[in-house]
């Protein structure tokens, strides 16, 4: 005997919205100052708002608890041995900049036309 089962389609990626947009933005502006002999769990300014705004920019996309950090710069450096990117956040990253792009491109051409 069959079972009557509706199946979910879960949106694969998170959505876009105009509001992660301006997180994102937000975020590239930040500025790392800290110093290399700072004392372990504390951060500059600059990296405090940028977690800051990555948890808003997390609850925003709806990203899930392993989704951790849940994007992540393609241009980021091998800090350690062993460290591997997470090419899921770099993924949204670039998804992210790309809104980015069009969202200025588009505001651009509602400004030129009269």
């Amino acid at each position: 005997m069959g079972t009557k089962r509706t199946p979910i389609r879960r949106q694969s990626e998170p959505r876009i919205t105009p509001a992660a947009i301006r997180l994102f933005e937000n975020m590239r502006r930040c500025r790392c100052t800290c110093v290399d002999d700072r004392k372990p769990g504390t951060l500059c300014n600059g990296c405090e708002r940028w977690w800051r705004l990555h948890n808003d920019l997390v609850d925003e996309l709806g990203t899930m608890p392993w989704q951790w950090p849940c994007v992540q710069n393609p241009n980021t450096q091998n800090l350690y041995i062993g460290w591997e990117p997470d090419r899921e956040a770099q993924e949204r990253w670039q998804a992210l900049a790309a809104a980015s792009r069009d969202a200025k491109r588009d505001a651009r051409r509602t400004k030129v036309t009269p």
